[in-house]
C-alpha cells in the first residue's frame, strides 16, 4: 500500500544513514559501531536531522577531550552520558536491547540480518491494538516478526531494513 515515493524513500534510508555514520566515523577515527550506537543513544525524542548533528557533536567532542557535561545536545542528559559511556567503551549495544541492537546494526554495517521493529512497525502488523505509549514486545515476539519481515522482504527482492524502512515512510503518515 505504500506510494512510489514512500518506496523510494524507505529503499535509500539506510543507506543515506550508513553513509552519515561512516563519514562521522572517518572524520574522528571512530569505530563506525560506535558511532551508530551513539546516534542510537541520542536518538529518543530527537529528530532524525538534530540526531546527525547531535552524533557529530558528541564524537567531535569525545575526540578533542570535551567532557558530556561541556556540551549540550536535543536529547535527554541521561542519553547524552551513555553517548559518552560507549565512545569510552563503558557501555556496548548488545542484543539485549533487540530493536536498539538491529538499529545500530542496520546503520553501521546495512546488515541484512537485522531489522528494526519499532513503534511503527508493530502499527503496521497490529493496527490500533498497539498504543504508542506501550510498544514493547517480548524476545519471541520480536523474532517472529523479523522472521516475517525477512520472508516479505525477499519475497519483494529487498532487504529486511528496507522493507522495514517503506513500512515506516508509508506508516507514519
Amino acid at each position: 500500500m505504500a506510494e512510489s515515493q514512500q518506496i523510494k524513500e524507505g529503499r535509500t534510508w539506510y543507506s543515506k544513514a550508513n553513509r552519515i555514520v561512516l563519514d562521522i566515523a572517518g572524520r574522528y577515527q571512530i569505530d563506525p559501531y560506535k558511532v551508530a550506537s551513539v546516534m542510537s543513544a541520542l536518538s529518543p525524542r530527537n529528530k532524525w536531522s538534530q540526531n546527525i548533528i547531535d552524533t557529530d557533536k558528541v564524537c567531535k567532542a569525545w575526540r578533542s577531550g570535551v567532557r558530556a557535561e561541556e556540551i549540550k545536545v536535543c536529547t535527554f542528559h541521561t542519553n547524552k552520558f551513555k553517548a559518552f559511556a560507549i565512545l569510552d567503551d563503558k557501555v556496548s549495544i548488545t542484543d539485549k536491547s533487540l530493536k536498539t541492537y538491529n538499529f545500530v546494526r542496520n546503520i553501521a554495517f546495512l546488515d541484512p540480518t537485522a531489522v528494526t521493529i519499532d513503534i511503527w512497525h508493530l502499527r503496521a502488523c497490529f493496527d490500533k491494538i498497539i498504543k504508542i505509549d506501550s510498544a514493547s514486545i517480548g524476545r519471541v515476539a520480536y523474532g517472529q516478526i523479523k522472521a516475517l519481515t525477512l520472508k516479505k522482504a525477499e519475497m519483494l527482492g529487498i532487504t529486511g531494513f528496507e522493507y522495514q524502512a517503506i513500512i515506516w515512510t508509508s506508516i507514519r503518515k
